[in-house]
């Protein structure tokens, strides 16, 4: 049986300590109208209706709301860019320290593949593609993929973490 890579974990990496081919951790989410509605709330907060707001207010409402139903009665879209971001901020943490996730060269560039619908499970897992030092920065590069349960990949991004 061939040989695994170890995975990486916050508490215990290191420059030193990581190898070409380490696995991250894996994280599952599970997508439910109420994750999806969530994350469209935090992009677009729920419309407020001009019944909820006193009167003297009503007036300071702006009349054509950008998060209303489209003209042919669509809900208004997902950007699933913040969604897969937080996903994959999510799965880093595990992997890696908060400080360096977040240093001076450490960067997170991300390429949505396919949509993503309520009842889909989706799976997080990478490894490190990279290790090297560049202009006194200790970066480790992981390529992360997401797929949803019938296994196609709906999202493929690249880490760079400086540790």
């Amino acid at each position: 049986m061939g040989e695994t890579m170890p995975r990486l974990w916050a508490k215990t990496v290191s420059f030193d300590s990581i190898s070409l081919g380490d696995e991250l951790p894996i994280l599952v989410k599970w997508e439910t109208e109420e994750t999806i509605s969530h994350f469209r709330d935090l992009v677009s907060p729920p419309e407020v209706l001009p019944e909820d707001v006193p009167e003297e207010a009503a007036e300071e409402l702006p009349k054509n709301s950008s998060n209303a139903a489209g003209a042919n009665g669509e809900a208004p879209s997902l950007n699933w860019g913040m969604a897969f971001t937080a996903y994959l901020a999510e799965l880093l943490e595990k992997a890696f320290k908060l400080p360096s996730i977040v240093a001076k060269g450490s960067q997170l560039e991300l390429e949505i593949l396919q949509p993503v619908n309520p009842g889909d499970t989706l799976v997080l897992t990478g490894s490190v593609v990279d290790k090297r030092v560049e202009q006194e920065l200790r970066l480790v590069v992981c390529r992360v993929i997401i797929e949803n349960q019938s296994g196609e990949t709906v999202a493929e991004a690249t880490a760079t973490i400086s540790l």
